[in-house]
């Protein structure tokens, strides 16, 4: 699985397309929600099936939307929050994206090599798409990555995005208020 501080550091940049910064620090902790599994020692259970995730989401925002509920572009947040972290999780490991309509865990690995030469370069592709039958029983332990090399880049791009964000605002601020 991506670490936990990819799966916060990816969610925190969604949410704060839509939120102040204490509310996203809050709505991205919704990205980790499907490793709640791991408390049960079940990784990758029924929590990482997006079809349930859609179907679940959907209802949700049905129902919102016939009830003029005001959050329906929270619930929304919420599904597609939700929906990435299992999303990201396909791409190293088997996840049971389509439980229960099918009993298969699916991966995708993808591979893009180049090589310079004499003769030129060469971009090489290897997408490997691979399944494996489910395994939702408890283990004796569960063992995982809290922060990695990839979550500690993830987040210092993230913070890199949300500074010359708030420097660029910063510096329009100034420049309108020159403008006076």
């Amino acid at each position: 699985m991506p670490d936990l501080l990819t799966h916060y550091a990816v969610s925190y940049l969604i949410s704060s397309r839509a939120a102040k910064a204490k509310q996203a620090a809050i709505l991205a902790l919704i990205g980790l929600l499907p490793d709640i599994d791991v408390l049960f020692r079940i990784h990758r259970w029924a929590t990482h099936s997006l079809l349930l995730t859609a179907i679940i989401s959907s209802i949700a925002i049905t129902i919102a939307l016939k009830r003029e509920f005001k959050y329906t572009s929270l619930i929304a947040l919420i599904a597609l929050l939700y929906g990435l972290h299992i999303a990201m999780d396909v791409f190293v490991a088997p996840t049971p994206l389509l439980w229960p309509l099918t009993s298969q865990a699916y991966m995708i690995d993808i591979q893009i090599s180049g090589t310079i030469t004499e003769g030129g370069i060469g971009i090489f592709a290897n997408i490997t798409a691979t399944t494996e039958p489910i395994n939702f029983t408890q283990q004796p332990y569960i063992e995982g990555p809290i922060i990695s090399t990839t979550g500690i880049i993830t987040a210092t791009a993230v913070a890199a995005i949300l500074a010359i964000e708030h420097l660029t605002h910063r510096l329009k601020a100034i420049n309108s208020k020159k403008h006076y």
